[in-house]
């Protein structure tokens, strides 16, 4: 993919603040970003400069039938001053998977990458230390004008980034922290044959009602069941409204097993591979809600953690219903392999433990 990066930005403007943990997550953007279009079947015109409002014919495919895709990622600064991004090769090739499902364009992955590190680049004096992160948002969009159903012949691919602190206000990002959870029985975020396995829009959109009422409930994030009509001890535990889901019982850790109606998260196969390695026993299978429910009624869930890119991993101290119960993990939280879980992937992407798998791309 041949296509010039034109880089003119303004590298005046630093948005970092003194103290992270005090910044709303996804609300602070940089002053630069990364846009190219695509049209006649080529990517063209690649610009990093400053942000500016898009420009959009009000029948853009985007607007009206929600062809849209993104991913989200993390550049961190490692005490050694280096600017590392973590497996971005997994998300670029999860954003390609995304496109080919919504009938995008794809983008080469060696170009991907090349944008995505010229834009960090670009940025590095806003990329805060540990705690903080610099959040980064690629986005594809559908742009022609029309309102047929049909795929868009033209698109608009952007890179956004944002400094970033710890996902939940309240929790230092120093530590899991701990959320408690709402548990959705009447709404489901995806189904078989659908698009839940994908970064589109449209899934977390469906989300919103149930996330509004989980913060209502004073909730931070909901758990979604599978989309089944039978009783809900039957359905499957799928994930969250933005990230993956994970058990502790008797020293084993259980996450769900991947369908396609479950995002792959880049976050759920890190821990993954690090619990093996550790020796931790690892089950990826299908987790009926009733196995749950017993499990926090008996004490036999020992921990309960929530994980993605922008949450990293994060205790659940309680799953509320709507008939009022709260069900809880038997041990405190953080639970001590949830703790063990945080501490290695945070230290691989800070530089406080060696980067044993491979998984770091130095930027700086």
């Amino acid at each position: 993919m041949d296509v010039e990066i034109i880089i003119r930005p303004d590298r005046d403007t630093l948005v970092r603040p003194e103290r992270i943990e005090h910044v709303e997550f996804g609300t602070l953007f940089t002053p630069n970003m990364f846009h190219m279009k695509y049209s006649g079947g080529n990517w063209h015109d690649a610009y990093i400069e400053p942000v500016k409002h898009l420009q959009l014919h009000p029948g853009a495919t985007v607007l009206h039938y929600a062809q849209t895709i993104f991913e989200g990622m993390k550049a961190y600064r490692q005490k050694s001053g280096d600017i590392v991004l973590f497996r971005p090769e997994m998300n670029i090739a999860r954003m390609n998977m995304s496109a080919r499902r919504m009938q995008m364009p794809e983008i080469s992955p060696d170009f991907f990458l090349k944008a995505i590190k010229a834009l960090v680049e670009t940025e590095a004096n806003q990329v805060p230390e540990l705690p903080g992160t610099l959040y980064i948002r690629p986005t594809m969009i559908g742009t022609a004008p029309q309102v047929k159903v049909a795929a868009s012949k033209e698109y608009l691919f952007y890179i956004l980034t944002l400094v970033s602190g710890p996902y939940f206000l309240g929790t230092s990002g120093r530590d899991p922290g701990a959320v408690s959870v709402y548990v959705a029985l009447d709404k489901s975020r995806s189904c078989y044959g659908g698009t839940g396995g994908i970064k589109a829009g449209a899934n977390y959109a469906g989300t919103l009602e149930t996330t509004s009422k989980a913060y209502a409930l004073k909730c931070g994030q909901v758990l979604f069941l599978e989309a089944r009509d039978v009783p809900y001890r039957e359905r499957r535990v799928e994930e969250m409204g933005g990230m993956n889901v994970c058990f502790i019982k008797n020293g084993a850790l259980y996450t769900p097993k991947l369908h396609g109606t479950i995002l792959p998260g880049v976050t759920r196969d890190s821990l993954v591979r690090i619990a093996r390695a550790k020796g931790i026993e690892v089950h990826e299978e299908d987790i009926p809600f009733g196995w749950v429910e017993d499990g926090l009624a008996d004490g036999s869930i020992t921990e309960a953690f929530a994980c993605g890119t922008a949450a990293v991993v994060t205790g659940i101290k309680s799953f509320h219903f709507d008939d009022g119960r709260d069900l809880a993990p038997s041990s405190a939280v953080p639970g001590p392999i949830t703790q063990q879980l945080f501490d290695a992937i945070v230290g691989i992407q800070f530089g406080d433990a060696p980067d044993e798998f491979g998984w770091l791309h130095k930027v700086l």
